[in-house]
């Protein structure tokens, strides 16, 4: 059995490059974030902010993505298979997976900032950003060491690297996964699960996760029931109506297009239930079609997803670091908008090699270690399960 879907990397892949753009316009361009026409710097922010444009730079959008493959990925080899050695397998290495790259993300922004090299702080009062310096955080050494290793994944915790805001949910959202298959993924009726989950969580984060282990049981559970929408106009019709939810705006949606999905509220959280089923609608469109498996299985968007978890991990902190000192040191030279396209060019080139680095020395020897230990665990039992099936078989000849 094939150990990654190429497709699902490649989607993977792209977003995070949403990611990377959407934090260099919450540090440069900061009104399609908070909706301000004072800090507006150029006159296109407020039509972007409010229209499909915003796809270009939706982080929260690309993030309900990873936690909608999250769901997939984390469950097809169970569907496939039946096996509850892969669930075990998965959750004994989940934490050290997510941790060990976390982990060392956080040391880098650590260090940055004992060193003084965070910049943010010097370019607020051009940029009019009013995010939050990621470079106060305590010096604290071991204050450190429990914000990486325990509230990063515990508590929601980003004090250092605010990115890993999400690591809590996905470590999270991994054991529900896990909990759901182990107790009714053999179930005929846990279609009802389902719906018991997905009212439960459906103004939460956590719903991308159920939908995603859905759509895997939907097409590895025996028949492949996706079949049933593949159509020559279905899959157009459910990518369209993924990326319009999926761009539901930061900001204020009076009199756009978006003001049709809202109604009078005082709790419900839009933002991320649109956002969750625009990717949940997406993840379906490319399952169901072979043009877009086809793209995104290509080489470029392959290495993109490769090394997509390391780009997420480091890019905020060289945004705020290196990208904020470009910007410091040419403000006097040039007009603001050739000092952020200057800043974006000279600074992208520096976040993907260290985030190829960080991929080949970090992530994947991570990923490796794990494998080979997971192996010495499990191999046994699969083949004392293998014996036993062979001897029951026997039997019955």
């Amino acid at each position: 059995m094939a150990s990654k879907i190429a497709y699902l990397d490649g989607l993977r892949g792209l977003a995070a490059c949403v990611v990377v753009v959407s934090h260099f316009f919450q540090v440069f361009v900061p009104s399609v974030f908070e909706g301000k026409q004072e800090i507006a710097h150029f006159s296109f922010e407020s039509f972007a902010a409010r229209t499909p444009l915003n796809l270009l730079f939706n982080g929260n959008f690309s993030v309900c993505v990873f936690f909608a493959l999250s769901g997939f990925v984390l469950s097809w080899r169970y569907f496939c298979t039946k096996d509850k050695i892969h669930i075990y397998s998965s959750a004994l290495r989940r934490y050290f997976r997510l941790a060990v790259p976390a982990t060392l993300s956080v040391i880098f922004a650590y260090v940055v900032m004992l060193l003084g090299l965070g910049y943010f702080d010097e370019i607020r009062q051009t940029t009019l950003s009013s995010m939050p310096d990621p470079f106060l955080a305590s010096s604290n050494f071991p204050i450190m060491v429990q914000e990486a290793l325990f509230h990063t994944f515990f508590t929601y915790g980003s004090a250092y690297n605010p990115v890993l805001w999400t690591m809590t949910y996905e470590l999270f959202g991994s054991f529900l996964i896990f909990g759901f298959l182990l107790t009714v993924g053999r179930f005929r009726l846990r279609v009802i699960g389902y719906a018991i989950l997905a009212l439960l969580l459906i103004d939460s984060y956590y719903l991308g996760f159920v939908l995603g282990m859905a759509l895997s049981d939907l097409k590895y559970s025996g028949r492949n029931w996706l079949t049933v929408i593949q159509r020559p106009w279905i899959t157009p019709f459910l990518l369209c109506i993924g990326l319009y939810l999926g761009s539901y705006p930061y900001v204020g949606i009076e009199n756009t297009i978006y003001s049709v999905l809202v109604w009078k509220t005082s709790s419900f959280s839009f933002f991320v239930f649109y956002h969750t089923i625009g990717a949940f609608l997406t993840l379906t469109a490319l399952l169901t079609s072979s043009r877009l498996q086809s793209l995104f299985s290509r080489k470029l968007f392959s290495y993109l997803g490769k090394i997509s978890f390391s780009l997420y991990l480091l890019h905020f902190t060289i945004i705020c670091s290196l990208g904020s000192y470009i910007f410091y040191q040419l403000h006097p030279l040039f007009s603001y908008g050739l000092n952020v396209t200057l800043t974006f060019i000279l600074t992208t080139p520096v976040i993907f090699a260290l985030a190829h680095l960080f991929y080949r020395f970090v992530d994947a020897q991570t990923l490796s270690i794990l494998g080979r230990w997971s192996k010495r665990i499990f191999d046994p039992l699969i083949q004392k399960k293998t014996r036993s099936m062979q001897a029951e078989k026997t039997k019955s000849m």
